[in-house]
């Protein structure tokens, strides 16, 4: 049977279209493609637990102040390799716990409020002593994601200067002081401070204010 040289065309085409794409691999995400295997979260970096020996606060001032000296540590226990952990950090006021809110976290600016104590990670403070500064100095990392206590430098010095978390970077904004009951914001040395006109209320806010001595401004860990 003679084929005309269109036919013949078309033919030849046809089969070198079919031989290429058997040569093509599956497309992503096609009914061939195998999904990636799930990796396992990290941990993250900034991990207080990581090479150091976290001590549960278990009584009033075991976490050493400004001015004072190494508190009294289990035997073996190096103080350059030390966190403290406070489950519970209470504000004198209305005596609600410093909350990391757990509808923002983990990101940066996630809200910092006060909220009826329960025991949950949000509420847990993890305090490492900041490497070459005398004894006082803290970065504090909350619980649930291990971000830093931080204040927003685009708000600090006003009074009312927000307070969030974010992730840690040693800078002097997320460096606080202690002094067995104040916090002091290194960056200006506001004060922590409760919003005596939200305090009380769940989502009480929390900011930095000029030290002043009120009772909004005093702190207790347990």
């Amino acid at each position: 049977m003679r084929i005309n040289r269109l036919s013949l065309a078309l033919l030849v085409a046809t089969s070198a279209l079919t031989l290429a794409a058997a040569g093509q691999p599956a497309q992503a995400g096609g009914r061939g493609a195998s999904p990636a295997p799930a990796q396992p979260a990290a941990r993250p970096s900034s991990d207080p637990a990581a090479g150091r020996t976290v001590i549960d606060v278990a009584s009033p001032n075991q976490i050493p102040g400004v001015g004072s000296h190494a508190s009294t540590l289990p035997a073996g226990t190096d103080s350059a390799k030390i966190t403290y952990r406070t489950k519970a950090f209470t504000n004198n006021d209305g005596g609600q716990c410093l909350d990391g809110d757990r509808n923002t976290i983990p990101n940066n600016g996630a809200v910092v409020q006060l909220w009826g104590c329960n025991g949950w990670d949000n509420q847990s403070w993890y305090w490492t002593p900041v490497a070459g500064q005398p004894a006082g100095y803290y970065t504090l990392q909350n619980g649930e994601a291990m971000q830093c206590l931080d204040g927003d430098t685009n708000t600090i010095p006003k009074n009312g200067a927000k307070v969030q978390l974010w992730g840690c970077n040693g800078w002097t904004n997320q460096t606080w002081t202690w002094n067995g009951s104040i916090l002091r914001n290194s960056d200006q040395g506001e004060c922590l401070d409760g919003d005596t006109n939200t305090i009380g209320k769940n989502g009480a806010k929390v900011q930095l204010w000029a030290c002043n001595g009120w009772t909004n401004q005093s702190w207790t860990y347990h």
